[in-house]
Parts: structure tokens; sequence; C-alpha cells
């Protein structure tokens, strides 16, 4: 049995805050999150007990190698939260981080980087790319008050060390944001998404996948593969998708993950 935990992003990398707290994929650190209590009541009642059982049973399995039914596990997990309609509603902070992303991709591409940054009282003079990315995390996505805040935290670290690497990659400079493309733009949010249902799948199932797999190596494999069929799935909702004229609303945006989990959850 596998004991230790693994994990399908990095966990330290030159994008992660000096106060970032990553303990959203360990459910045997609950107490280390300042959770809202008040949240708790709504989380619950948008969980089927039954199904969430299926669903744990059903990854416990797979890690085990007594099945590959990535595709019925996940589908499974879907129809726990209450059916994708249910699960997009309950992503909350991952669709207000969402937004703030795009809103300032948007920005920035239209407006230019450096009034961007200035609109949103960020200090980019004699900053490094990474300084000034982490500064963004902080504003984008703030230091979490409940799990939730911690998933979605976590995803655009892991989107932005992405676009970090790319900048790194080229040699270039941290206002090459501003010329960022429709093509660009339409890739680096769909990567949001992504990233955010994948840690809150991790959150919600990592335990029975650090429990019931043989090594290290079986554990990440495992997380690779559920993180590139997330991948297929998010791809096909933002297939030919132009995110440059995407309005950035709550009702748009919580469309687009409830498209997300509806093909997750189709087994069709």
């Amino acid at each position: 049995m596998y004991n230790g935990y693994s994990d399908g992003g990095s966990r330290r990398n030159p994008l992660l805050p000096d106060d970032f707290d990553d303990n959203s994929g360990n459910q045997n650190n609950d107490s280390k999150v300042n959770q809202d209590q008040t949240n708790k009541p709504e989380k619950d009642k948008s969980k089927d007990s039954t199904n969430w059982q299926a669903v744990k049973n059903a990854m416990s399995r797979i890690a085990s190698g007594n099945s590959n039914n990535i595709r019925g596990a996940v589908s499974k997990y879907v129809r726990a939260h209450g059916g994708s309609k249910t699960a997009s509603k309950t992503a909350i902070s991952g669709i207000k981080t969402t937004i703030n992303l795009g809103n300032f991709l948007s920005s920035a591409s239209t407006e230019g980087l450096k009034q961007t940054l200035q609109d949103y009282n960020i200090d980019y003079e004699n900053k490094s790319v990474s300084e000034v990315l982490n500064d963004l995390i902080n504003f984008l996505a703030p230091i979490p008050v409940t799990k939730e805040d911690s998933i979605a935290r976590k995803a655009l670290v892991v989107t932005m060390e992405k676009l970090y690497e790319l900048i790194e990659k080229e040699n270039l400079n941290i206002e090459f944001i501003e010329k960022l493309d429709t093509d660009s733009l339409s890739q680096i949010v769909p990567l949001y998404v992504e990233s955010y249902i994948y840690e809150r799948l991790i959150n919600d199932l990592g335990s029975r996948i650090e429990e019931n797999s043989i090594n290290s190596t079986s554990a990440i494999k495992l997380e690779k593969e559920l993180k590139e069929y997330i991948n297929s799935k998010v791809g096909i909702t933002f297939r030919g998708r132009d995110m440059s004229t995407t309005p950035f609303s709550k009702k748009e945006v919580e469309s687009l993950y409830n498209q997300c989990y509806i093909v997750m959850e189709d087994l069709t």
C-alpha cells in the first residue's frame, strides 16, 4: 500500500506564494484549513451519500489495479456531487477565479499589461517575472478561507506556472502577456478550468488513491491518467470557442463549468 501522497501538479515552483498552504489534495489535513462552517450544509447537501460511497469504491478499485474504468469512476464522481448542474453551481471559488483570470487576460491584451497591473495596484517596476505573477496570484485568488478557496488557488498556481514556463522558455519578459493572441487566450482559461476540476477531484478522492495504490509510481500514473481524461473532456467543451469574445460573467462561466461536467457525467 502506498502511504505517501503523490501530486499530479507541482508543489514547489517559483510561483508558489510564501503563504501558500497546499492541503487541498489531502483529506487528512482538513484541520489545517479554516473552513467556513456556514457553507458546510450546502456542500454536504450537494452529494448523494450512496453515490459518494460508490465513487470512492470505484476509485479504490482503480488505484489497487482491480479496474481501469476511469470513465465510469469520473461519471459516478459527478453524480455524487448531485449531477453536472449542482457540481458546477458549487464550484464557487473556481468560477470566481476563472472570472478574475479571464478579465485580467482580456484587459491585458486590450488595455496593455502595465495599465492593467496599475489598475490592480500591482507594482511591476524592477520585479522579476515570477514576482509579478506571484503578486497576480495573490490578487486573483487571495489567501484561502475555505477548502474550496484553496482548491481554486492551487489550480491558479498550476496555470500561472505553465505561463511562467512559456515565458522562461522563450526568454520573454512579463509584457509578453499583453501580446497574447486569441489562440493563447483560448488555451489559458481552459487550462485553469481543467486544473480546477482536477484539483477538486483529487481533493475529494485523493485519499483513495493514496491508500490503495501499490506504490508512488502507480499513484502518479493514475493521477496523470485522470488529468489527461479531464483534459480531453474540458477540451470538448472549449473546442472552437473564442475566449477573447466570451463575457466573463458568473452566468457564462458557470455555464462553461456545467458543460464540462455534463461531458464528464455522460457515459453515452
